[in-house]
């Protein structure tokens, strides 16, 4: 991929990040290959590359050759030059990795949570299990080059949690909690970003439109359009599960009533399940739900029960599947995509029957569809 140099205020750090980067997808590189490849001058990146070795974040060998004279040095990343956390938050759980300066996770860990956690409760247990993770590793804590944190919801760019529906959250300031708590910086990321980690370990990157349809503790679409990932002008694109699929429905965590989300995320059929059992719905789920299951438990379960033929489930994943094909196909209306990805522990249950789903609706619901090359 030909990389373009930087000329800009900050073109050191911006040349420095695009020279690492290099070295990320295509290293080890001597420093004329860096030069053809950044479109760099040779002085350029030789002040570059020893800004990198002051701060070690370059490993230097000896290449090969056949030509006579002198052999060129090949740098690399220094995988422990610098250490990087990400953090997922959402209703049932933290989970926590560290990585290395090569992207290459080290370790990672789980902290259940219960409902009735405040943010300041989180914020104390993610501050607790990431700096205990760091010990573990034997990282110094000023190693941490940042900390990136990711939840559903709305964001400022400051940082500040407008609303997570899931979470029940609004206006946290959830950089400050988390930058008093640690050294490093700490950036705050919408679940948007999983598209940008799908791309990387699969081919997706190749398409220009795609639809990235999560279910899990929320719903989300996250939308790449000729190649471009939307945002929206207040970073709020892609709220398919706040669209009101029933005006009488239940409330969502929003505060509006029948949102998709409210019917069909995680928690919203766990809680479905729970209250049908109880009054009275015969399902081999009765017997193996326990009292501590968390939603992803539960789903799982559901997922059991459908393989086997479960006539409660069967009739449950019908209402689901129903209501997740009809507002997929209002989004390929809308965004005439190549690609659609499902994910999320829901979508992770039921990956078949929401294909078929989705593919009936298509057929029915969706303008032109016979000129249409969907993929699923």
């Amino acid at each position: 991929m030909i990389q373009t140099a930087i000329d800009s205020k900050n073109a050191g750090l911006q040349n420095e990040r695009l020279i690492l980067r290099l070295l990320r997808q295509a290293g080890p590189l001597s420093q004329i290959q860096i030069c053809q490849k950044a479109g760099l001058s040779s002085s350029t990146v030789s002040y570059i590359v020893g800004r990198l070795r002051e701060k070690g974040l370059i490993h230097e060998e000896q290449g090969t050759s056949k030509k006579r004279g002198v052999k060129p040095v090949l740098l690399s990343i220094n995988p422990n030059g610098q250490f990087i956390a990400g953090v997922e938050i959402n209703p049932s759980y933290l989970h926590l990795a560290l990585f290395d300066f090569n992207c290459v996770m080290i370790d990672s860990a789980k902290i259940v949570l219960t409902k009735e956690q405040t943010p300041k409760q989180v914020t104390d247990l993610l501050e607790i299990n990431l700096k205990g993770l760091l010990a573990k590793n034997h990282i110094a804590e000023k190693s941490l080059i940042e900390t990136g944190i990711t939840l559903s919801g709305s964001i400022s760019i400051s940082g500040v949690v407008e609303l997570s529906s899931p979470m029940g959250w609004k206006k946290v300031n959830l950089k400050e909690m988390m930058e008093n708590r640690l050294i490093g910086p700490v950036s705050i990321h919408t679940t948007r970003v999983r598209i940008l980690a799908e791309s990387d370990i699969s081919s997706v990157e190749h398409n220009q439109n795609i639809l990235y349809i999560h279910v899990g503790n929320g719903v989300g679409l996250t939308t790449i359009v000729d190649g471009h990932l939307l945002h929206g002008a207040g970073d709020r694109s892609g709220e398919l599960g706040h669209m009101i699929v029933d005006p009488n429905g239940p409330l969502c965590g929003c505060g509006h009533r029948g949102c998709l989300e409210a019917h069909i995320s995680g928690p919203a059929l766990a809680d479905r399940i729970l209250q049908e059992l109880d009054e009275g719905e015969k399902s081999l789920l009765s017997e193996w739900i326990q009292p501590d299951s968390l939603p992803e438990d539960i789903i799982k379960f559901w997922g059991q029960a459908i393989r086997i033929g479960d006539s409660y489930a069967l009739k449950l994943l019908e209402y689901t599947s129903e209501l997740l094909s009809r507002s997929t196909a209002i989004a390929i209306n809308c965004f005439d995509p190549e690609i659609i990805i499902l994910a999320g522990y829901v979508c992770q249950q039921c990956l078949e029957p929401f294909t078929d789903g989705i593919m009936q609706k298509i057929a029915t619901d969706v303008y032109d569809s016979d000129a249409r090359q969907i993929k699923i």
